[in-house]
């Protein structure tokens, strides 16, 4: 029997709610996920469930991971929208608690399933988010240049942005030393940089943030990519298809790798003249590339081989990529 544990998590504390019942707080510390996790197993808990918190989430779900438990980390937007559905309109952290707890018997199968998580492949995740961070920065100081500030400002702005530039440099030094010393992850990111387009930058993002490749089929990957065009119907009324959700990192890297490959690829290249010739917008023909791009890659990840192009034969026929 499925014994699930709801976690609500903040930056102190852990509210803990077993199969919907009286909530226990709990300090987010290592001595308090030591208790937290007595008490789960004195209480026979098979699951846990816990929302994605930008962070303040990782200490327990890589004390779960070292146990026997189930981790399940869910998505804020959805739980709150199940939270909704089932009612509930209030939102404490223990009320959070109890329908965490709830989800996680209501969605054990469907929900997104968690992968194994090594320390390498968590630790090049938050260097890639890192410097994430770093460039998002350095792109808002140089927007400031051009507001016409004066000298000293300028100057601020500029050593400002020298520091950001160094600080990306050894972000991606540390990245790279990192894939370089993980034999596994580096013969990955080797046969991933075989598809065209695909360099070492969203060979890692890849690694790091779709470590389901090659063991999903297409419909779920590119949706779990954020690539999936979500139908908007209702009775006669047909709507535009648009992307949402998904993996946003993973999403931005295929987006920049589909643009670029439109420089070098000729079959990838007029495939979206193809698709601009009946009449797509550009940016949705793009994203059909990201999506083939993404096949390319989870075939490559399946086989364990290195990319092949294919043959006219074996191409992806036009409607299957409409957006």
């Amino acid at each position: 029997m499925v014994v699930v544990a709801g976690i609500d998590v903040s930056k102190a504390t852990l509210d803990l709610s077993i199969s919907e019942g009286p909530v226990l707080s709990f300090e987010n510390s290592a001595t308090g996920i030591r208790r937290l996790l007595k008490h789960m197993d004195r209480a026979g808990v098979t699951k846990a469930v816990c929302e994605s918190t930008g962070g303040y989430e990782r200490l327990v779900v890589g004390k779960l991971r070292e146990t026997a438990f189930s981790v399940q980390v869910a998505h804020p937007l959805r739980v709150r929208a199940f939270a909704r559905a089932c009612g509930y309109e209030a939102k404490t952290d223990p009320l959070d608690a109890q329908v965490l707890s709830r989800y996680g018997v209501v969605f054990s199968e469907s929900d997104a399933a968690q992968s194994d998580v090594d320390p390498d492949r968590e630790e090049l995740r938050q260097l890639l988010s890192r410097r994430r961070q770093l460039v998002e920065q350095r792109v808002r100081e140089r927007n400031r240049l051009d507001k016409g500030v004066s000298a000293s400002v300028g100057k601020s702005i500029s050593r400002n942005i020298r520091w950001l530039d160094r600080e990306i440099e050894r972000l991606e030094e540390e990245y790279k030393e990192l894939l370089k010393h993980n034999a596994s992850l580096s013969e990955t990111a080797e046969l991933y940089q075989t598809v065209p387009g695909v360099g070492q930058l969203t060979a890692a993002t890849l690694i790091a943030y779709l470590p389901e490749l090659g063991r999903w089929d297409g419909k779920a990957l590119t949706s779990l990519a954020g690539l999936a065009p979500w139908s908007r119907d209702s009775g006669q009324k047909r709507g535009n298809r648009s992307i949402r959700g998904g993996r946003g990192m993973v999403r931005r890297a295929l987006y920049i790798c589909a643009w670029a490959v439109l420089r070098t690829d000729g079959d990838l290249r007029d495939f979206y003249q193809r698709l601009r010739g009946r009449g797509k917008p550009g940016k949705v023909a793009v994203i059909a590339v990201a999506r083939k791009l993404l096949m390319q890659l989870n075939a490559v990840a399946r086989r364990g081989t290195a990319w092949v192009k294919q043959h006219a034969s074996n191409r992806v026929p036009l409607h299957a990529a409409q957006a």
